[in-house]
């Protein structure tokens, strides 16, 4: 296929949603560069990476509250090299960029606010820094919501995915002792490398936590019978918090599990903390920025090129993916 992309823009290719049905749906597309366009106050990224998350699945079956009519372009986190920005917005032709877009990621061009763009730290690849955006952004908002302290014991269910990974591995950076939940040997692995204390499957993570005594924070993105089971897993004034439902069930609370144990539910959906606070993402991502410096780095699960997006979101719907996926454009 003959590649639109140059520097001054005359068009782009993009992974487009042309009917609801999944990633079945999408097919690589060559598209004016309008197409991807916001206002005239964007910057203009070229994109060099973009990660692959469960919100993009849900965009793909039209199941995302903030879903677009097709045709449109999923993507919610990028990386690349910013080849124009208009005066006042921070950023200069060259800078090496992450950044956040509720839609439009999978293409080789993306325009981003300013507010919504950060610094590549100097340590990470392209391919890490479009991992770090959704995933390590989620994780460090949920675990300040959750009060999590040093010493603090944690369960985290979906730990082999790219969200609970990244969960792990920032709590543990945050002195907690985290106990995991994954579902296939593969996810395990990704666990253990994540820094868990004890992983668990499926099947045993509740009676194991619960002879335990419970635990001081439990991070759930599952939902469902998970989340009603993670109540009863709950130490004395312990926090749980939802982040979604993977299992596109959501869990319903249950008032006599949270009186006696004094125990605290709470909710965080990130694209909708971006709304509430314009300043959250440049200041999580300065923070995350020092965990980089101190060694961090995602699990990059498998590498695809654009044109095998649609095969990277059905690896993340059938369970498959371990770890963070993330599409190369160039």
């Amino acid at each position: 296929m003959k590649r639109l992309w140059s520097k001054g823009g005359t068009g782009m290719l993009a992974l487009r949603v042309h009917t609801l049905g999944g990633p079945e749906g999408m097919s690589l597309d060559e598209v004016p560069e309008q197409t991807g366009r916001n206002d005239a106050t964007s910057v203009r990224v070229a994109v060099r990476a973009a990660g692959v998350g469960f919100v993009d699945t849900l965009l793909t079956r039209g199941q995302f509250e903030c879903v677009s009519n097709p045709p449109f372009t999923p993507g919610l986190e990028i990386s690349g090299e910013v080849t124009a920005a208009p005066p006042g917005s921070g950023y200069d032709v060259g800078d090496r960029v992450i950044g956040h877009t509720l839609t439009g990621g999978f293409a080789d061009v993306a325009w981003v606010q300013p507010d919504l763009l950060a610094p590549l730290p100097r340590e990470l690849s392209f391919v890490e820094g479009a991992a770090i955006v959704v995933n390590f952004h989620t994780a460090l908002l949920a675990l300040c919501r959750a009060q999590l302290r040093a010493g603090d014991s944690v369960l985290v269910h979906g730990a082999g995915g790219g969200l609970g990974s990244a969960t792990v591995q920032l709590a543990t950076a945050l002195g907690a002792r985290v106990v995991a939940v994954a579902s296939s040997p593969e996810r395990q692995e990704v666990a253990w490398a994540a820094g868990a204390c004890g992983v668990c499957g499926p099947d045993e993570w509740c009676d194991a936590v619960s002879a335990a005594g419970g635990v001081d924070v439990i991070v759930d993105p599952v939902g469902g019978e998970v989340f009603e089971q993670s109540l009863r897993c709950l130490a004395p004034e312990g926090r749980l918090i939802t982040l979604g439902a993977t299992s596109n069930v959501m869990g319903s609370v249950a008032s006599g599990h949270l009186l006696r144990p004094g125990s605290s539910v709470m909710g965080l959906l990130w694209t909708e903390a971006l709304k509430r606070d314009r300043t959250l993402f440049t200041r999580a991502a300065k923070e995350l920025d020092a965990h980089v410096a101190g060694g961090l780095r995602p699990i990059i699960g498998a590498t695809y090129g654009l044109a095998q997006g649609a095969e990277a979101l059905r690896a993340i719907e059938d369970r498959t993916a371990s770890g963070k996926l993330v599409l190369t454009t160039r």
